[in-house]
């Protein structure tokens, strides 16, 4: 049997579409307001913060032979932990914290 005058809406599909084209132009504005606000925005970093960044940047050397060492002691079951040294090690640093 076949209905005749039937175009095929899909009401689902139109809401869909619109929902999606609504998403795009709120995306579109959003995207031009943060443009606009970028040019007038600036940020000052601290003292402190300058020195955090600057050493986020420097990459430290790596001693590739200690760490083939290490990995080699752990996989072996060789590498034991002193808990004592950590312990001085973590005291130290808060140490030097509390200097800065």
């Amino acid at each position: 049997m076949k209905i005749e005058g039937y175009q095929g809406t899909n009401i689902y599909g139109d809401q869909a579409a619109k929902l999606t084209k609504h998403t795009q132009l709120a995306a579109s504005k959003n995207q031009t307001n943060n443009d606009s606000t970028e040019e007038s925005t600036s940020v000052e970093l601290s003292e402190r913060a300058q020195k955090i960044m600057q050493g986020a940047q420097v990459e430290p050397e790596i001693d590739l032979k200690k760490v083939a060492n290490l990995k080699n002691a752990i996989n072996n079951g060789n590498y034991k932990i002193s808990a004592e040294d950590i312990a001085n090690r973590m005291m130290a640093q808060v140490d030097m914290q509390k200097e800065d």
